[in-house]
């Protein structure tokens, strides 16, 4: 797999409070992307936080859990383990460092991220932040949105073409650090062949399926694809801080950022 994580502040923003991480060797991949919300440079500080959080517990606990159980079901239900854990420290760090000061009362960030090892994938996220899947001309959303829009659309209060435009689709149900527990929701399934897209909603707002599939079907580098879906929503006005990670499972183990 060939991997590629860039973040950009956008044109409307003064602070980038989106942060991602990336972490890869020969026998598992991590990934996970982050977008803060919070006063003053809170939300930054919520999504770095939870980011290297993640990041290092998933890191700690695969070490015990890859390569040393043989039955897949065991091991589908330990990493399911290692996600559940991994968040809920993630979540304790924030909400607790929230508390220490005025300033930061509130913060908090989304998290969407995926674990990869033994050919099989792991999707996990909380809040609004998501993952896809492109392969074969099509694209596949792989995370449900925490997000009031996404309860409406649930409840049938409105359409999805109301959903696009709608006044509080910034609206989230759920996020990291802001109250003392939070729920992750995590899926897995075999890895398949194709692109696996994380992103913050300063991609996800300006998603369009047509130029999303263009850019990705492209014969362009895994880091170019990133950086054209970064121009992609920036042409579209860039009103939030954008981030993208790319996983390119049909080439060679190589990770950029």
């Amino acid at each position: 797999m060939q991997v590629f994580g860039m973040s950009d502040i956008g044109l409307k923003r003064q602070l980038n409070e989106d942060n991602f991480e990336i972490w890869q060797d020969d026998r598992m991949l991590i990934a996970v992307v982050c977008d803060g919300m919070g006063g003053a440079q809170a939300g930054e500080v919520a999504s770095r936080m939870a980011c290297i959080s993640i990041l290092q517990t998933l890191k700690d606990e695969l070490e015990q859990i890859v390569g040393k159980i043989e039955d897949k079901v065991e091991l589908m239900l330990a990493v399911d383990r290692a996600i559940d854990l991994a968040c809920s420290k993630a979540n304790k760090a924030v909400y607790d460092y929230s508390l220490t000061d005025k300033a930061l009362t509130g913060m908090g960030t989304t998290a969407v991220g995926i674990v990869a090892t033994e050919g099989v994938l792991w999707v996990f996220n909380i809040g609004d932040s998501r993952a896809y899947h492109i392969a074969d001309g099509e694209i596949s959303q792989l995370t449900v949105d925490h997000s009031l829009v996404q309860a409406l659309l649930d409840a049938g209060k409105i359409t999805p073409e109301e959903a696009v435009n709608h006044p509080n689709r910034n609206i989230i149900l759920r996020a990291v650090g802001i109250e003392s527990g939070v729920e992750c929701d995590i899926s897995h399934r075999d890895m398949q062949d194709g692109c696996y897209l994380l992103c913050s909603d300063g991609l996800s707002n300006y998603f369009d399926e047509k130029k999303f599939l263009r850019i990705i079907s492209s014969d362009s580098t895994v880091s170019e694809k990133a950086e054209a879906l970064i121009g992609l929503a920036n042409e579209g006005g860039g009103a939030d801080n954008i981030t993208a990670v790319l996983i390119d499972t049909e080439n060679k183990l190589e990770a950029e950022r």
